[in-house]
């Protein structure tokens, strides 16, 4: 990290104002009239840390950071956030999520940015209107099978209906990237379709572009039902940029899509959230579910013939709320080419990363987070374990790979974890303590270490086995980084 970066990271770190909430240094200004409702202009710089790692990939320690400016203007029924975000790390766990969630590197590899903006309008209660570009997310869960929040940020336009009884509907249409071309570099080993650029942008252009819309609606006090739908089509060369079908909300997506020529990929999805316990309104203790489905035949499915079109995903988990704390447990799953496309241009992608869970298709994972709290002590841990059938060489197409389209497939049966098995063991710990310098000013310092293993990938495409020990002070909570 640059020493300009470094030196501000420290000098914001005891300015603190919030310990749990946010760092911020704020300017007012545009105040409207006694009678007006306008709000002030607020800018903020918020170190979320600063400190220093080591890890078993460098010899000597470095510098880590991870910093975002923000600035907010409130007015009447309208306000709007942009957020420019620094990440400085060298370790196998940070690059990994840089490459999936930043825009771009720094020729050094260890610094990544990137920039995320929103507007939102609210014209009634019951509708708001959001146009931005920012990380998304979508489900109760760990992981998602319907939309990830370890993707990048992506331009979108989306409208949210709640009246505030038992029906709660949104529709959704995001602009996605292509991978950015590159030539072969010296660093660039196995495939060629999981190249990432070692710095520079990681995404260019607009190659991809997706509807989805959830409606989800409460079946009692305690169960709660959504049902969820996309499609992508592709927008390569700014052809089919505009798409009247799928803008339309409240439509039906899958049907459109079929009468449309059946050329784009839809997806459908069903999830489902009940809620435990005699007190479950105090402590929420939740069962939850996801069942993804991309292209299903029954027959083949009962005849266990391992169509290679049997396309669908599940997840499924457990959140529980102590006195102490909580923890969350699930397990999730996906078929061979699950998300796919016979053409890339409208497989489920946001550049290389997948829109969904992180680990593309072809895997199944299990996946843990715990936390606990005492007085001023905080603890943190999370485990992540998962297998993957891969093609590392690129010769031999197992479905994993989003980006790979169906129509390279080398075969019409794939059974479910086909391929090198690729295993993957991630697990972070995390202790902090908050200090208190003032009454109003107040941070965290922490000691975190993560461990990682991996096995099944040849040509040294990721080592071994990680190991990463870091402390520093912080204005939020942890960053584990990519645990996939």
């Amino acid at each position: 990290m640059g020493k300009p970066l470094c030196f501000l990271l420290i000098l914001l770190s005891v300015a603190q104002a919030n310990a749990q909430e946010e760092l911020s240094l704020t300017i007012t200004g545009f105040r409207g009239a006694e009678d007006s409702t306008a709000q002030p202009l607020m800018l903020s710089a918020i170190p979320q840390n600063v400190g220093t790692a080591f890890t078993t990939e460098k010899r000597s320690p470095f510098i880590t950071g991870f910093l975002g400016t923000t600035a907010r203007i409130k007015h009447n029924r309208w306000k709007c956030d942009i957020q420019w975000e620094a990440l400085s790390d060298g370790s196998t766990f940070v690059q990994r999520a840089m490459e999936a969630s930043w825009d771009r590197r720094a020729p050094s590899g260890m610094l990544a940015t990137r920039w995320r903006g929103r507007w939102q309008w609210t014209p009634t209660k019951s509708i708001k209107i959001t146009v931005g570009r920012d990380t998304l997310s979508e489900g109760w869960g760990i992981r998602s099978l319907f939309r990830g929040r370890h993707v990048a940020p992506a331009p979108f336009a989306q409208i949210n209906v709640d009246g505030g009884s038992r029906l709660r509907y949104h529709h959704r249409v995001e602009f996605l990237q292509n991978s950015r071309y590159m030539d072969c570099w010296s660093g660039a080993t196995g495939d060629p379709r999981t190249w990432i650029p070692p710095y520079g942008r990681l995404r260019s252009d607009i190659k991809r572009m997706v509807a989805s819309h959830r409606v989800e609606v409460d079946l009692g006090k305690r169960l709660t039902g959504a049902l969820w739908g996309a499609v992508v089509w592709s927008a390569e060369d700014g052809q089919r940029a505009f798409e009247p079908h799928y803008l339309v909300p409240l439509t039906s997506l899958r049907p459109t899509e079929y009468a449309q020529g059946s050329s784009d990929n839809a997806l459908v999805g069903l999830e489902g959230r009940i809620k435990l316990g005699q007190n479950w309104d105090k402590r929420p203790r939740t069962l939850y579910g996801q069942f993804l489905l991309d292209e299903l035949i029954v027959n083949e499915l009962l005849g266990a013939t391992e169509w290679w079109g049997n396309k669908f995903a599940v997840l499924g988990g457990v959140h529980w709320n102590t006195r102490w704390g909580s923890w969350q447990w699930e397990i999730s799953a996906a078929r061979p080419w699950t998300y796919s496309h016979y053409t890339s241009a409208a497989a489920y992608l946001h550049g290389k990363t997948a829109l969904a869970h992180p680990l593309g298709a072809n895997f199944v994972e299990t996946a843990w987070n715990g936390r606990w709290q005492k007085t001023t002590w905080t603890v943190h841990a999370r485990f992540t374990a998962s297998v993957r059938g891969d093609d590392p060489i690129g010769d031999a197409p197992t479905g994993s790979m989003p980006q790979v389209g169906d129509i390279q497939r080398t075969q019409e049966q794939y059974a479910w974890l086909n391929g090198t098995l690729r295993k993957r063991t991630v697990a972070c710990l995390d202790v902090a303590k908050e200090i208190r310098f003032a009454s109003d000013i107040t941070a965290q310092a922490f000691l975190q270490a993560l461990w990682g293993k991996e096995s099944g990938i040849d040509n040294n495409l990721s080592p071994e086995n990680e190991l990463r020990i870091g402390f520093g002070l912080r204005s939020s909570g942890p960053f584990f980084g990519a645990d996939w």
